[in-house]
């Protein structure tokens, strides 16, 4: 099968060149990657075409410079349509593949042929790249086995970034008209809709490292900080209100029962902020009761509990 890799550039020149690097020499080789720069006020643009003229790969890599920014979701939308090759990879402009990710993810690809999205493992480095190893961090298997997503899987918890996948052409095509302006990151509404019908997969393979920039290992507390920040919570919650309001007013090629399960998830983060914006501690063992799919995970119910005890309401000090 044929390999196309997808780039959304924007203000990446520190880390690009290492990202185009773990792409260059994949052992695997891309037969085309499309990069579409949103408007970068640094060089990214300058980097991006001498490392294309370095290497002689404009026959193969192209780089696409739009005439106006718009904004990180359709511009990856952008850069998915212009890809015509049998599979489609999500990079970002500065995480690092394993040398034999696209092999071992298209063998799978070509192996079940049932899969539309395919979603691999990744590990987690700082700024230098450096591993950052965390007890925050979710669970991982390495025994390169598939294991199907659920939309429930996707509404308790979403951990799978674009970075991580390959979805076939043919899906893409499929669903693209349907969901190109919707306001939801392009990975989410992707996996929603392969989920729905059965067709995502996860490959517990970790073939790539998202990077966490201004972050190390010696820093994990800042994050455990970041959890029980009121405000930051507020404002994530919030976000995800909006997510979530526009795939329920959104016509996307999902069923009944997919719009049904997704506003239930609406309706528990509502709750949820209710609880953090009004302290009622009570509450949260109300929702707890209530939540039947399981979308109010132990992290989130401690975090609360915390936070609804001893954070710091700034309009209530």
């Amino acid at each position: 099968m044929t390999v196309a890799v997808a780039i959304a550039l924007y203000n990446g020149e520190k880390y690009i060149v290492e990202q185009l690097e773990t792409l260059r020499n994949q052992t695997k080789a891309i037969d085309q990657l499309i990069l579409c720069d949103d408007g970068s006020k640094d060089n990214t643009r300058e980097i991006v075409a001498s490392y294309i003229k370095k290497y002689n790969l404009e026959d193969k890599w192209e780089l696409v410079l739009n005439e106006s920014n718009l904004g990180f979701i359709k511009n990856f939308y952008k850069a998915l349509s212009l890809c015509n090759q049998d599979l489609i990879f999500l990079a970002d402009q500065d995480d690092v593949w394993e040398l034999e990710k696209i092999e071992k993810m298209v063998k799978i690809m070509e192996e079940n042929d049932t899969i539309n999205l395919l979603s691999c493992e990744y590990g987690i480095i700082d700024a230098n790249g450096e591993t950052i190893s965390s007890f925050m961090e979710r669970g991982k298997q390495s025994d390169e086995q598939i294991a199907s997503m659920s939309v429930v899987d996707i509404l308790k918890a979403w951990n799978r970034p674009g970075m991580t996948m390959c979805v076939r052409k043919s899906f893409f095509d499929r669903i693209y008209p349907s969901i190109k302006d919707v306001a939801v990151p392009h990975d989410y509404a992707l996996a929603i809709c392969a989920a729905d019908i059965d067709s995502f997969y996860v490959y517990n393979y970790i073939g790539a490292y998202h990077r966490r920039h201004n972050n190390n290992a010696a820093r994990e507390e800042h994050r455990i900080f970041k959890l029980l920040n009121l405000e930051r919570k507020k404002r994530d919650i919030k976000e995800w209100i909006d997510y979530v309001t526009s795939l329920v007013s959104a016509h996307m090629p999902i069923s009944e029962s997919a719009y049904a399960l997704i506003e239930q998830k609406q309706t528990y983060l509502h709750k949820r902020l209710d609880i953090l914006e009004n302290r009622k501690l009570f509450a949260i063992f109300s929702l707890i009761k209530e939540d039947k799919l399981g979308l109010y995970r132990k992290v989130a119910i401690i975090c609360d509990i915390w936070i609804v005890c001893f954070g710091k309401y700034k309009n209530r000090e």
